[in-house]
């Protein structure tokens, strides 16, 4: 699977065997993460793997529609210095971990943590860390239910605007 190939057939997906990720192939995903570029190359962000199920089960309260979660082999937690929360350097990591994912058969999906307080004592963060975003890998079912939120894309020709709105 080319880049390109890996990028344009992802889909977030929900429902997952109960097989584990092995751990060279987790490696290579986390590995992805961490070579994803940092602005002002400060790399503030950290990773939390969770695999243990009490931790996953306490990360389903800490957002909104977070409910299916802990049914996933393994959960990335995103964690940032709150005074330091670069965002946009969590979704690059984000992306290439889950492209990366993909590429080895893994699915996943990204999930925003909405109550801070809940996602902190999940996974023991000090009072002045963030993990607002997470994402869930695992192997998908064979028989994957359809996304009821399943569109169209927006054509290539309405999306772009070239040099300028007019």
């Amino acid at each position: 699977m080319t880049p390109y190939e890996a990028i344009i057939s992802k889909r977030d997906l929900r429902v997952y065997t109960e097989q584990p990720i092995a751990d060279d192939v987790m490696h290579r995903i986390l590995q992805a993460g961490r070579m994803a570029g940092s602005a002002k190359n400060l790399e503030v962000n950290r990773l939390i793997v969770v695999t243990d199920q009490a931790v996953q089960d306490a990360l389903v309260e800490a957002g909104d529609f977070s409910s299916w979660i802990g049914s996933s082999a393994a959960i990335v937690g995103f964690a940032s210095p709150t005074a330091e929360l670069r965002m946009f350097d969590v979704g690059r990591q984000a992306q290439n971990m889950m492209i990366a994912a993909h590429a080895e058969g893994v699915g996943s999906c990204p999930v925003t943590l909405q109550h801070q307080d809940k996602a902190r004592d999940a996974v023991g963060l000090p009072e002045d860390w963030s993990m607002g975003m997470v994402i869930t890998l695992g192997y998908p079912v064979d028989d994957h239910p359809e996304s009821p939120l399943k569109r169209t894309r927006v054509a290539l020709d309405d999306l772009v605007v070239r040099n300028r709105w007019t």
